[in-house]
């Protein structure tokens, strides 16, 4: 932002908790259909294609923990796609390493 001081985190603070009592009230009246499709969209823009087609070059089994990890996260829960992929990943490292 630009800002020299700590005292900008203390300011952006206040500014998001203002925003989240005024402005959340508004949308109690929005239909769920309208917010998720507001999600989707957004999260539609933090898949990063080009760097899961450069991990698929670069080694298939990273590839397969990454898949593990969006699939996870995307029909079960953050939590769950961390447990995937860490499991995939030790998986497979005591795969290559026995």
């Amino acid at each position: 932002a630009g800002c020299k001081t700590a005292i900008s985190n203390v300011v952006m603070a206040i500014v998001v908790m203002l925003t989240l009592l005024l402005v959340t009230p508004l949308f109690k009246y929005t239909p769920n259909a309208i917010l998720a499709s507001i999600i989707i969209n957004a999260v539609v823009s933090l898949v990063d294609y080009e760097t899961a087609y450069l991990i698929w070059k670069v080694d298939k089994m990273d590839f397969m923990a990454l898949l593990g990890a969006f699939f996870g996260v995307v029909f079960a829960s953050v939590e769950y796609g961390l447990l995937i992929a860490v499991r995939t990943t030790t998986f497979f490292f005591m795969l290559i390493t026995a």
